[in-house]
């Protein structure tokens, strides 16, 4: 006990009392004679392995308990003397002191001191009335013996009841008659004991020793069972009384009294609980609410209520009732050990509890008709049971032991079971109404099931659990269904790649991961097959689908791990290219993509090559959404296109301006019709031999808010997409109409009729011919007077389609004109089969007339073939007059150009016609803007 919380007095005589035991220790102790080494040593080492033991005695007003070192020190002073004993005695309370639960030091040295002097005393006493060692007839001394024994007893009790004294203040003679004179006779029992055992061993019987210890044990056994005997009779009568145990405190928080049966049932005698802390006495009772009770009693001056609180002793746990009870100058405390009864209603409340409880499971968790596996936890004492059909569902073995909450948490899948520790966490504080959650559970077999695991807490009436119950259902079959239709969700059939939904949600999570984790670098490939169409159509999708599958496994061969591809649809993929080292990484894995994809598809007896367009956008920008980084791999895939296709291009921040103004200009086209921004602008065709306008090549302007924009470049947009078709049919029916109205008005006129362009999408509609006679029949014009061109791309790309056209046309009396002869990649073969009735040379070959060129043979070389074919010729592009006389030269009968008339719109072609212009042989003009370019529509 620390010597500062200590009274004055009190440290003086522990100070005086260590003070005389040491220097009695090093004066009087020494060791026995060399004969006597042996039994010495022996007895010393029983006096460590004995020194922590306590025989009780049973007696009328309490249970006595004497240290085993008593029996020790009188046998050591018995068979060696005074000196020997001294360092028996002290090296005994020494080992007691340092296995003991109290360590402190001045408490150790003082009961060492205690037992020195009390050693020293006993061996003058049993020195004055004759007592020696090594006597044969020692029982017999009987003056010696008991002045011994009563000297140790007696000396031993004051110096205890004059530590008590000093720290109390107590009269020392109360203090001895109440808690020590009651122990007198158990030393007179361990003295006897102590008489028999120093004969024994200086007698040399060591048989007798050997045979006694049997029965000695087996007395001993029995003594015990007698001394617990009468201990639970003697709680059974304290439990009847309200006083069973009794401690008095004083306000510095000291014991004063501690009642002898607080002893059984704290587990502290009344000696090491006198004069001291009543927190040291008993520490375990620093975790309950006693200290905060006697320190409200003390400041209010009012008698507690009862209370109740559980202590954890080292002979098990203690139920313990207690009440404080205020006094002048200190408390009384009395104690109640109720935990037999309340055993007992844990017990039967537990009961109750699982009846109810295996009620709620049957009733409210086991769906009916079911096969569920029951279970329940005992949250109070950490106990598992499961039904035998839970264990059966696991291939368990119905004798099978679980009883701990491993036996079950062992079994879960490793990656769920964090999962359902925390939604059984959430149930038992009361965040949720139910226990929920499927996770995976390890069979027998080796194999993981699916469960559902459902459970209801039951909880006493201030909230908390005390247990939870619940059921167990397979639903293995239910989540291998939802996988897979999961799986077919977002998977691709016809590859098994990932589909678009979870390409977008990888991609999400790469986003998501990012942001924690800036550093890490990741890129999106968007790929597209050059010309598959051409497979498609012309092998059938079956080959196409053969191709794509082939595909997907070389794209996948070269990618590494981790990476993910996926098939948006039709002849796209996406890849997302994760932790890369560097930017330059993802060209690198572009180009290994383009050089797999080199090598021969071999599809039956088919040998197929293809190409790819790829777009890659890097993490370097700050994306949030995965559809904007796919949106610029797109980009920049239909920017490799442009460029060629069969490469790759990287997406930059032009490549998203261009896109956004692409994306503009094909929503204002997309509204030009309906806001009648398109008009048709007509060029005459001249006779070379006459000067005079044979006709007019109606060609398609469109002005863009207020601002002109070139054919070329509209053009190519509506046909890629789809405008062209609505398109075109209005300018064939506008083109009709202004004929007519102009063979109305100028009936005399050489007017020989209009000329309209058709596109590839235009004659490819299953509706084509009757497109042009509703126009014809609307406009009331003769279909002699309309002539639709088309360009030789449109024959090849469908030559059979295009023939059957061409011939329905023909014999519905329209005229066919094939623009830009000369430049495509028809054949002769071709051109002999399509009921074409005039050839227009292309712009190209006329621009370039000039002394010492090629291109006058060729334009010969047309001229003849058309007469060879029986059909015109017409010049397009004629700018100067030296080009019209060398076309009239070559044999060329008719042209169109700037140096005859450029296009206008349709009001000041009227004029001409009205002034009669049109009989006039055209001066050279001026070159036209950009926007007033001659391009067919």
């Amino acid at each position: 006990m620390p010597m500062k919380t200590l009274p004055v007095p009190a440290r003086l005589y522990v100070a005086a009392t260590v003070t005389v035991g040491t220097i009695w220790l090093l004066t009087f102790s020494g060791l026995p004679s060399i004969d006597r080494l042996p039994e010495f040593i022996t007895l010393g080492l029983v006096a460590c392995l004995t020194a922590v033991f306590r025989l009780q005695i049973p007696a009328a007003k309490n249970r006595a308990i004497l240290p085993s070192s008593f029996v020790v020190n009188f046998t050591s002073l018995l068979l060696f003397g005074a000196a020997p004993t001294l360092l028996i005695a002290a090296l005994g309370e020494l080992t007691r002191s340092l296995v003991g639960t109290q360590r402190s030091v001045v408490r150790a040295l003082f009961k060492i001191a205690c037992v020195v002097i009390t050693v020293r005393a006993t061996s003058l006493s049993y020195a004055v009335f004759g007592g020696s060692t090594g006597d044969p007839a020692l029982l017999l001394a009987s003056r010696a013996f008991p002045a011994a024994f009563l000297t140790y007893f007696v000396t031993s009790s004051v110096l205890a009841a004059l530590d008590v004294t000093f720290s109390t203040g107590q009269m020392l003679a109360r203090i001895w008659w109440r808690n020590f004179l009651w122990s007198g006779p158990t030393y007179f029992v361990g003295a006897s004991v102590a008489a028999v055992l120093a004969a024994a061993v200086d007698h040399r019987l060591w048989g007798v020793i050997a045979l006694g210890a049997v029965p000695a044990v087996l007395a001993y056994l029995t003594y015990g069972v007698f001394v617990g005997g009468d201990a639970s009779a003697g709680r059974s009568q304290s439990r009847e009384s309200l006083d069973e145990g009794m401690a008095v405190v004083s306000r510095e928080g000291r014991v004063i009294l501690w009642d002898e049966a607080l002893e059984s049932m704290l587990g502290c005698p009344p000696a090491d609980a006198l004069g001291r802390p009543l927190l040291e006495a008993v520490p375990t009772l620093a975790d309950t609410m006693v200290p905060q009770v006697i320190a409200t009693v003390f400041a209010t001056a009012e008698a507690s209520v009862p209370e109740y609180f559980t202590l954890q002793l080292a002979s098990g746990r203690r139920i313990l009732r207690f009440r404080v009870l205020p006094f002048e100058s200190d408390v009384s405390v009395l104690w109640n050990d109720v935990t037999d009864r309340a055993e007992a209603e844990e017990a039967l409340t537990r009961s109750e509890d699982r009846f109810n409880s295996a009620f709620v499971t049957i009733g409210y968790l086991s769906a009916p008709g079911s096969n569920d596996g029951l279970w329940e936890w005992d949250l109070a004492r950490n106990q598992l049971s499961f039904s035998a059909r839970w264990k059966s569902m696991l291939g368990l073995p119905v004798n099978n032991v679980m009883g701990r909450p491993e036996d079950w948490f062992k079994r879960v899948h490793p990656e769920d079971l964090a999962a359902l520790h925390a939604a059984l966490e959430a149930h038992v504080v009361g965040e949720t109404a139910h226990f929920q959650h499927e996770h995976r559970v390890r069979h027998e077999d080796g194999t993981y099931r699916w469960m559902l695991c459902r459970g209801v807490a039951v909880c006493r009436a201030d909230g908390r659990a005390t247990r939870i119950s619940g059921a167990q259902t397979d639903v293995t079959e239910r989540v291998s269904a939802q996988e897979q239709l999961r799986h077919a969700a977002l998977h691709d059939t016809l590859t098994a790649l990932p589909n678009r939904a979870l390409f977008i949600e990888l991609l999400g999570q790469v986003l998501d991961r990012r942001k924690r984790h800036p550093e890490q670098r990741f890129a999106v490939l968007f790929l597209d097959i050059d010309r598959f169409k051409v497979v498609n159509d012309s092998l059938g999708h079956l080959v196409g689908d053969e191709l794509l599958v082939g595909i997907s496994r070389r794209l996948e061969s070269s990618l590494r791990d981790g990476d993910v591809l996926a098939r948006l649809g039709g002849d796209e993929f996406t890849i997302l290219l994760t932790d890369l080292a560097n930017p330059n990484e993802a060209c690198l894995i572009a180009e290994r993509i383009r050089e797999v994809l080199r090598a021969p598809f071999f599809l039956g007896d088919r040998e197929l090559f293809t190409t790819a367009s790829i777009g890659i956008a890097l993490s370097t920008a700050d994306y949030t959404q995965p559809e904007d980084i796919m949106r610029d791999a797109d980009t920049a895939m239909y920017r490799a296109k442009a460029l060629g296709k069969a490469r790759h291009e990287l997406f930059d921040t032009g490549m998203h301006a261009k896109a956004v103004d692409r994306l503009g200009f094909e929503h204002d086209l997309r509204g030009a019709m309906e806001r009648r921004e398109f008009a048709l602008h007509y060029q005459p065709l001249v006779s070379l031999s006459s000067g005079q306008w044979t006709g007019f090549e109606a060609l398609l302007r469109w002005n863009r808010g207020g601002h002109p924009v070139a054919p070329s470049e509209f053009i190519p947009v509506a046909e890629e997409t789809g405008i062209i078709e609505p398109l075109g049919t209005w300018v064939l029916q506008e083109a009709c109409r202004q004929a007519a109205v102009w063979r109305r008005q100028f009936p005399g006129g050489v007017f020989d009729g209009i000329t309209v362009n058709v596109s590839t999408q235009q004659l490819a509609r299953r509706d084509f011919l009757q497109v042009v006679q509703g126009a014809l029949k609307a406009a009331m014009l003769d279909p002699g007077d309309l002539r639709l061109e088309i360009t030789e791309t449109v024959l090849m790309d469908d030559p059979e389609r295009a023939e059957v056209v061409l011939r329905d046309l023909r014999q519905l009396g329209v005229k066919i004109y094939l623009d830009d002869f000369g430049t495509g990649y028809s054949s002769l073969s071709y051109l002999h089969r399509f009921p074409v009735d005039t050839l227009k040379i292309d712009r190209s070959f006329v621009a370039s007339l000039k002394e010492g060129s090629e291109r006058p043979a060729i334009i010969e070389s047309i001229v003849t073939l058309a007469r060879t074919l029986g059909t015109h010729v017409i010049a397009e592009g004629v700018e100067t007059e030296r080009q019209m006389h060398e076309l009239t030269r070559l044999g060329c009968t008719e042209a169109q150009g700037y140096f005859f008339g450029r296009p206008l719109p349709a009001c000041s072609t009227e004029s001409l016609l009205a002034d009669g212009r049109w009989l006039e042989r055209p001066l050279a003009l001026p070159p036209a803007p950009e926007s007033d370019a001659p391009q067919a529509a």
